[in-house]
């Protein structure tokens, strides 16, 4: 069963009167934004979602690269030396044959290198993630910081709204205020309270109508079309009535994105451990060539002495460490100690994120429960008021009584608003803090 103060107490933006600037009136066509296309828009213009995807494509081309990597290229070599000899200038034609010409295709690549090939290869698919992540966190950002500037134009809204009726509410009573005065029924220092407290509201009103227009173009920016204001925000504050109890016991192991992007960090570095216990192992190299070989000397010479020179060869190596001094112990030794800094700041970010969500929750509670106050208060202020105004038409009321009654529904209407907008920030807070990497952003591609 719903609370009784959740009934009929939506607070909706209905309509806004057009906003002046001085006394300039704004004619101009205006388009309806929701909260949803404000996104979109964002998304759709924003530089930094574009530089996120072009950074996915990146990991993406490079993870690519680590698949090609332990295939062999085949490549071809062409060259040629002349070294001329004679009995006064020349190298020893023995060494350099008089040159060298060659025309080659070769193959020659690392076939074991301690399994780096794979390691490589997992730390790429890290990468991906890592961007994936980047690009949705990105996104999270933007999504949260659109929908804190569009409640805020929404709110201002609101309170132009509010202050508008409250206005015309002053205005009516002036008049009334008016009328009795030039009946002689009312003294004259009635109405100069009544329009002092009228020019006051006015005041405020055009306050809140500049607030708006500063709030406008805040949300212009973020959807990067800063020039362009011509919007009038549509939403309503309602998820004090819709959304359902948040509990503690739901965030139980969650992962968040910032987490699946601290968690993909550490295990990248867990991954640099085995990539360098990996250069402390043999590496084996392999070449085969085939084509022409030969030297100057040789196609010189008479052709009944002259050798073969198209063939090929074939030949296999293998390089190690022998003795480094320790290096690659104390590189490996830096990797972890890397490894238990990272898992440090991970833990402190997950202890982090629960005390900032048990935080939103308690004003998330504290909050609705204010609100049912308020609304309550806020009849009794409108039926005192309407009471107030009743007996003055009378003559049983002074016109400071009236004054503060109509204050007093205004003040406790304003706060209605302030607490319907805090509850829809401390849920946005709450989605943002809580987001989760989606399918494509899988941290377990490294393990």
């Amino acid at each position: 069963m719903k609370p009784r103060w959740i009934h009929n107490s939506r607070l909706t933006l209905a309509f806004v009167p057009m906003l002046l600037l001085g006394t300039t009136t704004i004619v101009r066509a205006q388009r309806v934004l929701t909260l949803d296309s404000a996104v979109a828009f964002a998304y759709e213009h924003a530089p930094l979602v574009r530089a996120g995807g072009l950074n996915v494509e990146e990991a993406q081309l490079a993870y690519h690269e680590t698949e090609l990597a332990p295939y062999p290229p085949l490549k071809y070599n062409v060259g040629g030396s002349y070294a001329p000899s004679g009995r006064y200038f020349g190298y020893d034609p023995t060494v350099t044959n008089e040159g060298v010409l060659n025309g080659q295709l070769t193959v020659q690549h690392t076939i074991y290198n301690g399994g780096a090939y794979g390691i490589e290869k997992r730390q790429a698919a890290l990468d991906v993630t890592h961007a994936q992540a980047g690009l949705a966190l990105t996104r999270e950002d933007l999504r949260f910081d659109v929908t804190q500037a569009f409640e805020e134009d929404l709110r201002d809204r609101m309170n132009i709204a509010i202050e508008s009726e409250s206005t015309t509410e002053l205005q009516s009573y002036r008049d009334l205020v008016d009328r009795l005065f030039h009946g002689g029924t009312s003294p004259y220092t009635d109405l100069l309270k009544t329009e002092v407290q009228l020019g006051t509201e006015r005041i405020a009103l055009e306050k809140a109508q500049a607030d708006e227009i500063q709030a406008r173009y805040a949300l212009a920016s973020l959807m990067s079309t800063s020039l362009d204001t011509a919007f009038i925000v549509q939403g309503t504050f309602d998820s004090a009535f819709t959304s359902p109890a948040y509990r503690m016991q739901s965030y139980d192991s969650l992962v968040t994105l910032t987490i699946a992007i601290a968690q993909n960090e550490l295990d990248r570095a867990r991954l640099d451990i085995e990539l360098t216990r990996a250069m402390a192992k043999p590496q084996v190299d392999a070449n085969i060539d085939a084509g022409l070989l030969t030297s100057v000397q040789n196609l010189t010479g008479p052709p009944d002495q002259r050798t073969p020179f198209w063939g090929a060869s074939a030949g296999i190596s293998v390089t190690g460490p022998i003795f480094d001094w320790g290096l690659n112990k104390t590189q490996v030794e830096e990797k972890e100690v890397i490894v238990q800094i990272l898992e440090s700041e991970l833990a402190q970010q997950r202890r982090d994120l629960m005390a900032q969500i048990a935080q939103l929750l308690v004003l998330l509670r504290s909050s609705r429960d204010r609100l049912g106050e308020v609304q309550t208060n806020l009849q009794k202020a409108r039926d005192s008021y309407d009471l107030e105004k009743a007996k003055y038409a009378v003559g049983g009321a002074l016109a400071f009584e009236v004054l503060d009654a109509q204050k007093q529904v205004l003040d406790t209407r304003l706060s209605e608003l302030q607490i319907l907008g805090d509850l829809e920030t401390y849920r946005s807070q709450l989605r943002h803090l809580t987001a989760a990497p989606g399918p494509n952003t899988n941290t377990n591609n490294g393990k």
